[in-house]
């Protein structure tokens, strides 16, 4: 009755929520796009006809979104964008989370003490170092690719979690029922895991979708700037970077994935924000 009643109650929530009812729409239909990508493009993203290149949208049934500049067609490449830009989103803040509340937990834990000290000191350089110059540095070094791309953005999210979760261990490992748990001869692993990191989830649970939309942002600003993914892999941010000279143009053909990223986007700041309303009670009040 108890599990049937928090999900009534969970229903009711949404229900009320408008905005994040409709941000769940959003990116449950990108989601649904980028997994069916290769049953939904109605041709092959990548294959060339320069006879119909830069076609308008909506001139050709068979092309409603129009074709790029070698003539391929704009919405398989966009949906094929939507599952690149999505993957490397979802996966480069799940890894700074995991690294994040790994951190945030031993030096919370350990704190006051030498080993917060230099989780700490690691944690404010790597905050201070600016994103860009970290991803040129490493995206020069190594091949940028799907997991170069992902594994950078981590990098540079990570330490706000981090930090995020440290602040919430501290008060924590004060209170009585973590008190009773070490009388209980509960180990650390148990402690954290069990007790601390149950209770972690208001505080990182509203940052996921937000940061989830800045992490797609800077994938694309990185393919954008053909620093992140390069053809013939296809993202939103290339499909851009293509249409940077056709600006003037044809400013259809760069608006579309801009269109199509900041949708996107928005429907994660609404999950987003939401949550962060409902876990917190002053923004609540």
């Amino acid at each position: 009755m108890k599990k049937k009643s928090k999900f009534r109650s969970v229903l009711q929530w949404i229900g009320k929520n408008k905005l994040f009812t409709l941000g769940i729409i959003i990116v449950g239909i990108y989601l649904l796009a980028g997994i069916f990508a290769s049953l939904i493009a109605p041709s092959d993203p990548g294959k060339a006809n320069p006879s119909i290149r830069l076609l308008k949208p909506f001139q050709d049934p068979a092309h409603w979104l129009g074709t790029d500049a070698i003539g391929r067609d704009l919405f398989s490449r966009l949906l094929y964008g939507i599952r690149t830009s999505v993957i490397i989103g979802f996966c480069s803040v799940l890894l700074a989370a995991l690294i994040g509340l790994i951190v945030g937990i031993i030096s919370g834990l350990t704190s006051p003490g030498p080993l917060d000290s230099v989780l700490m000191r690691i944690t404010d350089v790597q905050m201070g170092f600016p994103f860009i110059v970290l991803a040129m540095i490493a995206l020069t070094l190594f091949a940028p690719n799907e997991v170069s791309v992902t594994i950078v953005l981590s990098l540079a999210l990570w330490p706000a979690y981090a930090r995020t979760v440290r602040s919430n261990v501290i008060p924590q490992k004060s209170t009585d029922y973590i008190a009773a748990a070490k009388l209980m001869g509960a180990s650390s692993w148990r402690i954290s895991t069990k007790y601390i990191g149950k209770n972690l989830i208001p505080a990182m649970l509203p940052l996921i979708p937000l940061d989830i939309a800045g992490m797609i942002i800077n994938e694309s600003l990185l393919s954008y700037m053909s620093l992140g993914i390069n053809p013939p892999k296809i993202s939103l941010g290339n499909i851009m970077s293509d249409a940077r000279g056709y600006i003037a143009s044809d400013a259809w053909y760069i608006m579309i994935p801009g269109i199509v990223l900041i949708i996107m986007v928005l429907g994660l700041n609404f999950i987003g924000d939401n949550l962060q309303v409902h876990f917190d009670p002053k923004l609540r009040k």
